[in-house]
């Protein structure tokens, strides 16, 4: 018995109505797929896919790397079938497959696939919607231009959605990109934005990683890139590592396009990835991220600052097949890794937790 998940299109309307309802519906489940305790509970027991405990089933969950070849932004003028031979080297054209197995019942399988896609502006709402749900940038002024941004910049991100083979669904789950803090004049306060936050921090143990990461960013000559990531509770773990891959891909396909201009290609070649994720503390002081396997990357940190937000965030946890509800005290977090580190780490998030 094959049982095949696909996203389901929303009604189509007439005018703003449309869009007001598209957005409210699309806003809706990622409220409701995103409370604190269900990541911790689903986080805890691996499950990060639909799953019937009651059932013997098989998830075969198969992710298509479809790159479909991106044109540069409206403004750039790219060779389309250069960039095309240059990942289809890197083998970036290939289906990857999983399966995992949830039962002995063989004849049952579940089987979603999913599409990792280059930016558009078709799934502008939905970057909006899972932007702020990070309640990180809710408070930045040029919060309209960072998602303008984030949809434009067609060389570097990926964007996840469900695949429909009958129609093009244009929701998205997940979305991740770097973007650098020098680059776009539009967005010029996002990094006045992150100082800020580094300068508000007096605690002593953080004095000498702000002041090194204040010269880093202050420093117009060096190439900084913040990578930005927001997900749905239903987007596969084993899809993870392959995301990040994807843009570590994406970055270095930029640096060695011939009819880029200079002036644009420079920004590429970064030195350091800037991190502005928010973390929890256990009563052991123990640090839980908001996304698991920045965890790794905060391993292989080389300057970082920590505040309260003086928020407390209850979850469930799960000990002795028990159910739990604990509280944790919330803080946010920026810290910075070289960039040639990004690769190796990739290479050790785990597709399981």
């Amino acid at each position: 018995m094959e049982c095949k998940i696909t996203a389901e299109s929303p009604k189509k309307q007439n005018g703003d109505e449309a869009g007001e309802a598209k957005c409210n519906k699309i806003e809706r489940n990622i409220i409701s797929e995103r409370k604190g305790g269900e990541i911790m509970k689903e986080k805890e027991n691996g499950n990060f896919s639909h799953n019937n405990k009651e059932k013997n089933v098989y998830n075969k969950i198969i992710m298509k790397n479809e790159n479909r070849k991106r044109e540069r932004r409206k403004k750039k003028l790219l060779n389309r079938n250069d960039k095309e031979e240059q990942h289809t080297t890197n083998g970036r054209n290939n289906e990857t497959k999983f399966k995992e197995e949830k039962g002995n019942n063989k004849n049952e399988e579940l089987i979603v696939d999913f599409e990792l896609v280059d930016p558009n502006d078709t799934f502008k709402d939905n970057v909006r919607i899972l932007l702020k749900s990070t309640e990180l940038y809710n408070s930045l002024k040029c919060s309209e231009q960072l998602i303008n941004i984030i949809c434009d910049q067609q060389n570097i991100g990926k964007f996840v959605q469900i695949a429909n083979e009958e129609e093009k669904d244009n929701n998205i789950i997940s979305f991740a990109t770097i973007i650098n803090i020098n680059q776009y004049d539009e967005i010029n306060n996002l990094k006045e934005f992150l100082l800020d936050k580094i300068k508000k921090i007096n605690k002593t143990e953080f004095q000498q990683s702000g002041n090194e990461l204040t010269k880093l960013m202050s420093n117009g000559e060096c190439n900084i890139g913040l990578l930005i990531s927001s997900r749905l509770i239903n987007c596969p773990i084993k899809l993870i590592p392959l995301i990040y891959k994807n843009i570590i891909d994406d970055v270095i396909w930029s640096q060695g396009v011939e009819d880029m201009e200079e002036s644009e290609k420079k920004f590429y070649f970064f030195d350091y990835i800037l991190f502005y994720t928010k973390v929890y503390k256990n009563v052991n002081d123990e640090l839980i991220f908001s996304n698991y396997e920045e965890h790794h990357f905060f391993e292989n940190k080389i300057h970082h600052v920590m505040w309260n937000t003086n928020n407390v965030k209850k979850f469930y946890e799960i000990a002795n097949d028990k159910n739990s509800e604990v509280s944790y005290k919330e803080y946010a977090t920026i810290f910075i890794i070289p960039f040639d580190m990004v690769s190796q780490t990739i290479s050790k998030i785990p597709t399981t937790v």
